[in-house]
């Protein structure tokens, strides 16, 4: 048997046993050796196609558990073209993964492994609920993910991010108003002018619902509060104050 099959066959273990275990994080240096020692495109081919039981690879299940070491080591393995290719296997990407449990300093190791136009497009990357991983970090509330994910675009693309809709109608804002995340609601909203604001306050779900409504519908006192302030100011701002 040749070395590179036995390479091989030692990263499908590894892979394998990480995809039906995957809080044991193998050690970087017992995959870095096999990686090393496959063809590019045989590296790929078992990074892409070895899952878990609902179809997610090693490196989307390393994001989910915030195994940033790992998210690397695999995506710098391979050629720049690939990289993307392969967050792209799974429809709920590593990126949606690490945004989602806040996991921030993995989120900036899976951009920084990728090229500024890969980024832009994974940034915009929607689930099959239409979401993008900015939509999962405003959920949650995991405010310093919600800025990275920000920190990577001009003020036209962070606009375009910020207005994107999911497929009940719901902004990023919509969420964090839902939950109650007051601080995710003011990053959401303080690098944006007084006319952004209110035009992203106005914007309606599916069922008709702004983010205040949303957080009234779910008895967010608080964040109904701050909405109605940012609402006030930017209006006295647009029509009264300058």
């Amino acid at each position: 048997m040749s070395s590179t099959n036995t390479a091989a066959d030692k990263l499908r273990e590894i892979l394998t046993k990480f995809c039906n275990h995957y809080r044991n994080i193998p050690d970087i240096g017992i995959v870095e050796n096999p990686l090393t020692q496959v063809s590019e495109d045989l590296r790929y081919e078992l990074l892409s196609s070895i899952t878990d039981s609902d179809g997610d690879t090693v490196l989307t299940r390393a994001a989910y558990r915030g195994h940033t070491e790992l998210c690397v080591t695999l995506l710098s393995s391979l050629p720049p073209a690939d990289r993307l290719k392969l967050i792209l296997v799974n429809k709920y990407t590593a990126l949606h993964s690490a945004a989602y449990r806040g996991y921030t300093e993995t989120v900036s190791g899976i951009l920084n492994c990728l090229t500024a136009e890969q980024q832009l497009q994974l940034l915009f990357t929607q689930d099959s609920d239409g979401d993008t991983a900015l939509h999962d970090a405003a959920r949650m509330g995991h405010t310093e993910t919600v800025k990275t994910l920000l920190d990577n675009l001009t003020p036209e693309q962070q606009l375009k991010l910020l207005f994107t809709q999911d497929s009940d109608g719901n902004t990023a804002l919509h969420y964090a108003a839902r939950e109650g995340r007051t601080e995710t609601v003011k990053t959401l909203l303080d690098n944006l002018t007084p006319e952004q604001q209110l035009q992203l306050l106005s914007v309606q779900s599916n069922t008709g619902k702004t983010a205040f409504q949303r957080a009234a519908d779910d008895k967010q006192k608080e964040t109904q509060m701050i909405l109605k302030k940012y609402e006030r100011d930017a209006d006295c701002e647009v029509n009264y104050g300058k």
